[in-house]
């Protein structure tokens, strides 16, 4: 018995998915959920993370024709959490998982330059960032430029952009090429990106114009009269509006907490600007990344006084 537990922890939303394989041979089966950070964080006395967590797990009890108790897990499971949020939020998340996990079994992902990953004998990728302090890229950005290697290896691709949109909306340029020096590898190479505000934030900055305002369900329209509509819709436009700065012909792929409200703002944005562009949503890049790492990344054992000390 398999089970892979995938955390991916932002500044808004904790949210994961779990894999499970019964025996070698099976098919592997997943489920995926997400809560907000503010949730987790007010009901943290209550265990609350930890009870979505064994639900998740719980749910493939009716896959299994074994005894489905956790303790026969334990040996079988593999934490991996990748975070950018804050250590209160880091140690309550070690802490609930401890209660449920081995310690040594809860392992956070850190990003790492000139990664290597080997698929085959014939065939290597390497993925090095481009910038002084490499370390510095966030976890999530690191993690999806791995997330691109079956989109690489499927679609010859020589160039691409990544796409996050949650708190922080952020553009990542990728660039794919043979290596010079090595046989039969690729390099994926990270070349910079931009960052901007998200959804909210932008909401939020301008509340003094108007009520509160929020874009949940909203749809953006094309130079709107009232303060509010004109303010809802010009957040939607200029969020939508950084994938326009790409050359036309390279995919950017998409993902985030947001991708409803940015596919919403995309048709007006192509009308209003007369232009096209090659968006791939692929919500789960992020996860695909910290997959490829599950079993060989040789990352930080984490305990509950981890980061007390950090």
């Amino acid at each position: 018995m398999e089970i892979k537990l995938l955390v991916d922890s932002g500044n808004s939303q904790v949210k994961w998915v779990v894999l499970f394989r019964e025996h070698p041979g099976a098919n592997l089966l997943a489920t995926s959920a997400r809560v907000d950070v503010k949730t987790v964080l007010r009901k943290q006395r209550q265990g609350f993370f930890k009870m979505l967590i064994l639900k998740s797990i719980e749910s493939f009890e009716k896959y299994s024709t074994r005894d489905f108790k956790l303790l026969n897990m334990k040996k079988a499971v593999s934490v991996c959490i990748a975070s950018v949020a804050p250590d209160a939020l880091n140690k309550l998340l070690v802490e609930e998982l401890g209660q449920i996990f081995p310690q040594q079994s809860i392992r956070f992902i850190c990003t790492e330059d000139n990664h290597e990953i080997v698929t085959d004998s014939n065939h290597k990728f390497i993925f090095t960032i481009n910038r002084k302090n490499p370390e510095e890229l966030g976890v999530d950005r690191w993690l999806a430029m791995l997330g691109l290697r079956e989109h690489i290896v499927r679609k010859k691709l020589k160039s691409a952009f990544i796409l996050s949109v949650g708190t922080a909306t952020v553009l990542d340029k990728i660039t794919i090429k043979k290596s010079e020096r090595v046989l039969h590898t690729q390099e994926v190479i990270h070349e910079g990106g931009y960052v901007i505000p998200g959804f909210s934030l932008m909401e939020r900055s301008l509340e003094f114009l108007t009520n509160k305002l929020e874009t949940t369900n909203y749809q953006p329209m094309k130079f709107p009269s009232s303060t509010a509509e004109s303010s809802l819709s010009g957040i939607y436009i200029v969020q939508a509006a950084i994938s326009f700065i790409t050359k036309s012909t390279a995919p950017i792929f998409l993902y985030g907490g947001n991708l409803d409200r940015f596919l919403a703002a995309l048709n007006l944005t192509k009308r209003l600007l007369r232009k096209d562009n090659n968006i791939i949503v692929d919500p789960w890049l992020v996860f695909k990344g910290l997959n490829q790492l599950a079993d060989r990344y040789p990352s930080y054992h984490c305990s509950p006084d981890f980061f007390q000390n950090s």
